[in-house]
C-alpha cells in the first residue's frame, strides 16, 4: 500500500519566537503589574515563569525608569522580611479616552494606573462633517486636560500619551478610517487617526466601539467570561467579539460583528440606511423605535434629549406603549443575538446601552428569545445580562487599549520620568 505524504503544514496561529528581547521582558512585567494592580518580585516570577534574576534584574529597570514606583505597603503581612510591592506609576504616562457616539461623546483623561483624572460629555456634531467634529474633539481634549491640571493632577506631556478612540463604525486598521459607516456616512474612508495625531501631538489608536465595550467589560470581569460578545443597542446596533485568548476578533477586513444589517422577522419593507430592506438596525435600533412612537403619537417633544437619552426619558414614564415597542424591538435584536450564540458559542452576552439604567426590558426581550431559540448546548453555560460596568464601559475598554500599547515592547523604553534639572 502507497503511503501520501502531507504538504508542509503551520499552525495558523502566531510566529514562534526563537528568542527573548529585553523589550518583550520588560513589557510583559510591566502588563502582570498593570493587571494585577500591584505585585511583589516573587509574584512575578510565578506568574511569568521567568528565573529570578530575569525578573529582578528587569524590575529593577522599570524602577528606576520611573515606570514602576515600589509600594510596600502592599500584601498582606506574613512572618518574616516582608516582600516588596511594585505597581505602575500612574504618573508617567496616561491615556486620553473617548468614546465618541452619533449623539453624545465622552472624553476623559485616565493615568496609566486607571485613574480618571477628568471627564467631559459633550455633543458632538457628527453630521457636520468630520474635519469639523474632530477640531471641536480636540478643543475638549484641550479642556479635559485643563481641569485635571487645576484639580492639582500631574498631566504628563502629549508625547507619553496616547488616544484611544472607540467609533461607530467599523476602522480599517491600515488608512485607520472609518469603513462604510451608516450612522455617520459622510465619515467614510476619512483618515481620523492621522488627523487625530496632527491635532493633538500624540498617537491615536482607532477602533469600533462594540469591539471597545467588548475589551472593557472582559477586561473586568476576567479569562472565566470569555469569549464574550458585546451587543450595542443605540442609533445603531452592532458587535463586538473578544476571544478565548483575550483577543479582538476582526475578521479578514475589519467587518466582524457588523450584526446590524442582518435580516429580521417582521420587518421586511422597513428600507435600512444600507440600501436594504429587513435588517434589525432598521427595525430595533433605537431611532427605529423612536419612529414608531412619533407615529403612535407617543414621543415627547417638549424635550431637548435625543436619542438613546430621549427614549430613555420615555421609559421611565411607565407608559406601558412605550414598554410594548421597546420589548418589540428587543425581541427582533434577540433573534440576531440567538444566531451568534449558535455560530460562535460565547460564555457571556453582554447589551450595552443608555436604556439599561431605566429598564430591564431590552434584558428580558433579548433572553426570552435566545434561550427559546440558540441551540440548548450553546446556552448551556451562556450568561446573557447587562454591562456590569454600566456607562464606564467603553471608557474603560478605551483605557486597556492605550494603556496596551503604551506598555508594548516596542514602546515601553520611551516611557520614563524626566531626569530632575
Amino acid at each position: 500500500m502507497s503511503t501520501v505524504d502531507l504538504p508542509t503544514l503551520a499552525w495558523p496561529g502566531p510566529e514562534p519566537t526563537a528568542q527573548v528581547l529585553t523589550e518583550d521582558v520588560l513589557s510583559a512585567l510591566a502588563k502582570r503589574i498593570a493587571d494585577n494592580g500591584s505585585t511583589s518580585k516573587a509574584e512575578l516570577v510565578r506568574l511569568t515563569r521567568l528565573p529570578r534574576s530575569t525578573v529582578t534584574t528587569h524590575v529593577d529597570w522599570l524602577l528606576n525608569r520611573g515606570v514602576i514606583v515600589r509600594a510596600a505597603d502592599k500584601g498582606p503581612l506574613r512572618r518574616g522580611r516582608p516582600a516588596d510591592h511594585v505597581e505602575l506609576n500612574g504618573e508617567i504616562a496616561a491615556v486620553i479616552a473617548i468614546e465618541m457616539g452619533v449623539v453624545n461623546t465622552t472624553v476623559a483623561l485616565v493615568d496609566l494606573r486607571g485613574r480618571i483624572l477628568a471627564r467631559h460629555r459633550v455633543r458632538l456634531a457628527t453630521e457636520q462633517g468630520p474635519d469639523r467634529a474632530l477640531r471641536s474633539l480636540a478643543d475638549t481634549v484641550d479642556a479635559v486636560f485643563t481641569e485635571a491640571h487645576d484639580e492639582g493632577h500631574v498631566t504628563p506631556p502629549r508625547s507619553r500619551c496616547v488616544t484611544s478612540i472607540a467609533v461607530p463604525a467599523r476602522v480599517d486598521s491600515r488608512t485607520r478610517s472609518p469603513m462604510r459607516p451608516t450612522v455617520i456616512p459622510s465619515w467614510d474612508g476619512f483618515p481620523m487617526g492621522q488627523m487625530l495625531e496632527t491635532l493633538l501631538g500624540c498617537p491615536a489608536l482607532l477602533e469600533d466601539d462594540c469591539s471597545v465595550r467588548a475589551v472593557g467589560e472582559a477586561g473586568h470581569l476576567g479569562p472565566d467570561s470569555l469569549p464574550l460578545i458585546a451587543i450595542q443597542l443605540g442609533t445603531g446596533i452592532g458587535a463586538g467579539i473578544v476571544d478565548g485568548n483575550g483577543d479582538i476578533f476582526r475578521g479578514a477586513n475589519g467587518s466582524a460583528g457588523d450584526v446590524g444589517h442582518i435580516p429580521c422577522t417582521g420587518a421586511e419593507d422597513v428600507l435600512c440606511n444600507c440600501g436594504a430592506r429587513g435588517c434589525v438596525e432598521a427595525a430595533a435600533a433605537v431611532p427605529a423605535m423612536l419612529k414608531r412612537l412619533e407615529a403612535a403619537g407617543l414621543a415627547d417633544h417638549d424635550t431637548d434629549l435625543r436619542g438613546s437619552d430621549l427614549l430613555a426619558h420615555l421609559l421611565r414614564g411607565r407608559d406601558p406603549h412605550v414598554t410594548q415597542v421597546v420589548r418589540e424591538g428587543a425581541e427582533k435584536l434577540g433573534e440576531v443575538v440567538a444566531t451568534l450564540c449558535n455560530v460562535l458559542n460565547p460564555r457571556r452576552v453582554v447589551i450595552t446601552s443608555a436604556l439599561a439604567s431605566v429598564s430591564h426590558d431590552v434584558l428580558a426581550g433579548v433572553r426570552s428569545v435566545v434561550y427559546e431559540r440558540a441551540r440548548a448546548l450553546a446556552t448551556k453555560d451562556l450568561v446573557i445580562d447587562y454591562s456590569t460596568l454600566g456607562d464606564d464601559v467603553g471608557i474603560a475598554g478605551a483605557y486597556l487599549i492605550g494603556r496596551r500599547y503604551l506598555l508594548a515592547a516596542t514602546n515601553i523604553k520611551q516611557l520614563r520620568v524626566a531626569p530632575a534639572a
